[in-house]
């Protein structure tokens, strides 16, 4: 952009001395910034737009406080579940090697 800017006096006592030869018109450079500037506001837009969305970002401390407690109530209900689970498995593992146990004595006692 700045390869394309026109020499413009600002002051009477200092003269413009060279004009760029690949300067656009006045009125095409006003365009071309005006629509610089309407991007970046509209980019600028979207950035906070997205911001706004992320998860968390709206939420006050209180809500993600009980939003926290909600969460670790659900995790220990969770855990006690698994813990049964496991509890079930090892009831049904030591039954099934005493079966296994039972079975392999009595087929060692048939053969002898």
């Amino acid at each position: 952009m700045e390869g394309r800017a026109g020499m413009v006096q600002v002051s009477s006592d200092i003269p413009v001395t060279q004009q760029n030869s690949n300067a656009e018109s006045s009125d095409d450079f006003s365009q071309r910034t005006q629509e610089i500037a309407t991007d970046i506001c509209r980019q600028a837009k979207k950035i906070d737009t997205l911001a706004e969305s992320l998860p968390g970002t709206t939420n006050a401390v209180g809500e993600l406080e009980k939003d926290f407690q909600e969460l670790n109530r659900e995790n220990e209900q969770v855990t006690v579940e698994l813990q049964e689970a496991n509890r079930q498995a090892r009831e049904l593992l030591d039954s099934l090697s005493a079966m296994l146990t039972a079975i392999a004595d009595n087929f060692g006692s048939s053969t002898t």
